[in-house]
């Protein structure tokens, strides 16, 4: 069904068509099973630090200890896959890794969404924290605090859980940017249709016609009309495609009054004769026609 010969029309057909393949592998890739763990590292910076080089009379203590640094750490872990990670699902439960000089003073969990999931953090060595192996459905959040001594940022995090490959983390920051990035590749999408959508309108604004019957021999007129026959040539009839005839005979006329003579004569539309949409739009540019005839003879 050729409802558009003109190129640009095929062309934004071929850039729409891709346009959809993309979208449609993108929601596929979002709706396929899939089990994710995230766990976005909220913060991981010094609440206390002494340089003990330049300043060595200022000690720090905590729990009656003296520390250099004194970190808060703040994890987001989150099921982000459209599947449940039972506990079944656990080889080795998820394992939190200071450095190697690094001490955990505290660990607990500050929040869960939704209340009530039943998760607790354990230290098993002096610079580890264990979590409980516990069911996350998909969306679940659990935010974890830890206060950690001389620690120099560094943050492992391990687990080998069943359909997950690998833990993502991930920063704030790097959060930010990836929801920016998902953002931008709609924006980018939407953008390039609208401007499609604008181009198409320009390229066949009158003024723009005008230049390419001009420059290329264009002939709209004769495109329409073409058109209105393959349309009026179908078996079926029905209201759409009575529209659609109209529509395009309307164009020819409106570009060239010689193809509604034409139109009147030609065998293919005679059969419309019988509809009354049609004899109405014939008498309307038949009354348009003598009109036109009146004023150039006053």
């Amino acid at each position: 069904m050729k409802i558009f010969k003109d190129p640009i029309w095929q062309f934004i057909g071929v850039v729409i068509s891709i346009i959809a393949i993309f979208v449609a592998l993108y929601i596929s890739s979002t709706e396929r099973p899939s089990k994710k763990l995230r766990v976005e590292v909220l913060s991981n910076n010094p609440l206390i630090s002494v340089n003990t080089d330049v300043v060595k009379e200022i000690e720090i203590f905590y729990k009656n200890a003296p520390v250099q640094t004194l970190s808060l750490i703040l994890l987001r872990l989150e099921n982000t896959g459209n599947e449940p990670i039972a506990q079944s699902d656990y080889s080795e439960p998820i394992r939190i890794i200071l450095s190697e000089n690094a001490e955990v003073g505290e660990a607990t969990i500050q929040e869960t969404q939704p209340s009530g999931i039943k998760l607790t953090a354990s230290k098993i060595a002096s610079n580890q924290i264990e979590l409980a192996k516990t069911l996350l459905n998909p969306g679940d959040q659990v935010v974890i605090k830890i206060l950690a001594i001389n620690n120099d940022d560094t943050l492992n995090i391990t687990a080998r859980i069943a359909g997950i490959q690998n833990v993502e983390v991930v920063s704030v920051l790097d959060s930010q940017t990836a929801s920016k990035s998902s953002g931008n590749f709609f924006l980018f999408l939407f953008g390039g249709f609208g401007l499609l959508i604008l181009w198409a309108m320009i390229w066949n604004s009158k003024s723009v016609v005008d230049w390419r019957i001009k420059n290329y021999g264009y002939n709209p007129a004769l495109e329409a009309y073409a058109t209105a026959q393959e349309r009026a040539s179908t078996k079926l009839m029905d209201s759409e495609n009575m529209r659609l005839v109209i529509s395009y005979l309307r164009t020819a006329f409106i570009w060239d009054i010689a193809y509604f003579e034409k139109a009147k004569n030609d065998p293919i539309f005679s059969k419309l004769q019988s509809y009354e949409i049609y004899k109405a739009f014939i008498s309307e540019f038949e009354n348009i026609k003598n009109g036109e005839k009146e004023s150039k003879g006053s």
